[in-house]
């Protein structure tokens, strides 16, 4: 197990611009090469190069677990078979779900993990298809008064950490879902609520913004037993 703290771009807002599960990690080919250094030693996953229409905000634009991914209809077609390539690659077999939605910021509206996913009323008409992609139980729920499920918080197997508003019975609802050990509230970056922003885990590693206090890296770290 490892976690590192960094910056992308001269950010600390990692979550934003990097995604990874327990299969891979996906990462923007204009990263600088001595930080992907870095975060292949962090990670023991494959890194993949990719960008969603040209951009490279890889953790708004996705939202996947080790079943599937879900992408959204803006993603080019040369993009997508280079997605596609790669899922192909020694025993992965995630599927890929271009889904076609009016809102696709799917790392901020989908929270999920390898047993269960949270997904904002803005996807409500698409529940059995992302169920069916992520093949996990899927239920529109939006707590801590926003409608970000997968921006407010950061998820593994392990664990949960989600917004301070977040209520008593939104954490337990949330852990029946999801089907983890512990749920807690917590904060990135000094105090930034939005914690997918601020953070790329799996269920043995992560990566955190320089802006996260120890305080922050504690809680966060334990409640995801990393």
């Amino acid at each position: 197990m490892a976690i590192l703290r960094s910056q992308v771009f001269g950010r600390s807002l990692i979550g934003v611009y990097l995604a990874a599960n327990n299969s891979y990690v996906l990462y923007p080919p204009t990263l600088l090469k001595p930080l992907l250094k870095k975060y292949r030693n962090t990670f023991i996953e494959p890194f993949h190069p990719l960008t969603i229409n040209s951009s490279d905000l890889l953790g708004v634009y996705t939202a996947s677990n080790k079943y599937g991914i879900i992408v959204p209809h803006i993603i080019k077609d040369d993009e997508l078979e280079k997605l596609k390539e790669f899922l192909k690659e020694g025993t992965n077999s995630s599927q890929v779900n271009v889904l076609k939605s009016i809102d696709n910021a799917f790392g901020n509206l989908i929270l999920c993990n390898d047993k269960g996913a949270i997904i904002s009323s803005f996807l409500k008409d698409h529940k059995e298809d992302i169920e069916n992609t992520l093949n996990v139980e899927t239920v529109v729920y939006e707590f801590a008064n926003n409608y970000l499920p997968g921006s407010i918080s950061l998820v593994n197997n392990n664990g949960c950490v989600v917004h301070p508003l977040s209520t008593d019975d939104e954490i337990d609802f949330i852990s029946s879902i999801l089907k983890v050990d512990e749920v807690d509230v917590s904060t990135v970056n000094r105090g930034v609520p939005y914690l997918s922003s601020g953070a790329i885990v799996n269920d043995k590693s992560g990566i955190f913004g320089v802006g996260c206090t120890g305080p922050e890296l504690i809680r966060i770290t334990t409640v995801l037993q990393l």
